[in-house]
């Protein structure tokens, strides 16, 4: 698979904008849906790595961003950190203060 058919639209955006090889840090979140039980509790990541035209391997960035949701009678979620813990079924948004440039903008997390 060839590079322009891996970053799919980040390839037409590069070229649209004009913007060279190496402009630009792209950025995701770590896991963009989960599934947890009452109780149980993950991280969230928000990871970085490669630029838009060599998308390299993602890695954690360390305390570059809060979390956010309103869904805090489905979870409890500490902004700081990203701990996420079930507190009661149903399912909940999830979303970095600092948006990403990969993929869904929000982690969904379903309680079950």
């Amino acid at each position: 698979m060839n590079q322009t058919a891996a970053l799919g639209g980040v390839a037409l955006l590069v070229t649209l904008c004009g913007c060279e090889c190496g402009e630009g840090t792209l950025t995701r979140l770590g896991e963009t849906e989960r599934t947890i039980a009452v109780g149980q509790s993950f991280i969230a990541t928000y990871e970085t790595g490669g630029s838009y035209c060599n998308a390299g391997s993602f890695a954690p960035a360390a305390d570059v961003t809060h979390w956010v949701t309103r869904d805090t009678a489905t979870i409890a979620l500490d902004s700081l950190t990203g701990q996420i813990t079930g507190r009661r079924i149903g399912d909940a948004h999830v979303t970095p203060t600092s948006p990403a440039t990969l993929g869904p903008p929000t982690l969904l997390v379903h309680v079950r």
